[in-house]
């Protein structure tokens, strides 16, 4: 399915397709893991259309609180490993949780490879995903861009409540899924987060809460996403 791969300078992962290119995946792993993580499963199923360039993005390698300041791939520093449900709503709560600042910076490089994939295929063309972390900024970057995209996936992540949703986003697809055994980002925590994004004008969005599933990518979920793709590659 994918001709070539190509690794760039700082570790992420390019497959280019072996038709002519016409739409483009970004895709950002989780905590500690790297742009490979994702490799197989994109390697082993026809999740996206064959004309599909895939680009596994690299989390920087920082000090992570949670993991007693050892470092580690990261989109950005987790401060609390079990924040407050409600509290976490609260903007000045929530930045004691997190690293605002590198949060920011993360969505500097990801809009660079975003900004790119657009220039070649048109924004409508580019969908972005991710898992966990990258999950969280998948719906960072992806809901606050400023041109409708093809689509958008979140699986096992929540949503910033400093995201800044875009209007113009209302009718992108957006697929989130999520396991009801969720020991990480527990199903409620995600839940909360997700309150802001049930607008009367939100169509094409499904959350998915699958029973059985923990932190997680199975079976089950690459089939949603393949589906999602087959709906919305068009």
């Amino acid at each position: 399915m994918f001709i070539k791969q190509q690794k760039q300078p700082d570790g992420s992962l390019i497959l280019f397709p072996q038709l002519e290119h016409k739409y483009s995946l970004i895709w950002m792993h989780g905590l500690g893991d790297s742009a490979n993580g994702f490799l197989s499963m994109f390697q082993k199923y026809s999740i996206v259309k064959p004309e599909t360039k895939i680009l596994l993005l690299q989390a920087p390698n920082r000090r992570v609180t949670i993991n007693n300041g050892h470092f580690s791939s990261s989109w950005f520093d987790i401060k609390v490993l079990e924040p407050d449900i409600e509290k976490n709503q609260e903007l000045d709560y929530f930045k004691t949780t997190v690293s605002i600042e590198e949060i920011e910076q993360s969505k500097i490089m990801i809009n660079q490879y975003l900004n790119e994939e657009v220039v070649k295929v048109q924004a409508k063309n580019v969908f972005i995903g991710g898992f966990s972390q990258g999950c969280c900024m998948a719906l960072e970057v992806g809901l606050s861009y400023s041109q409708t995209l093809g689509g958008i996936i979140g699986l096992s992540g929540d949503l910033f409540p400093t995201t800044q949703l875009h209007q113009i986003q209302d009718k992108t697809p957006l697929l989130i899924i999520h396991g009801k055994d969720d020991q990480v980002v527990p199903c409620d925590f995600l839940s909360r987060s997700l309150e802001r994004l049930k607008i009367p004008n939100r169509v094409n969005y499904e959350h998915i809460i699958l029973s059985n599933l923990e932190h997680e990518v199975n079976q089950q979920v690459v089939q949603l996403m393949i589906q999602f793709f087959q709906k919305y590659q068009i």
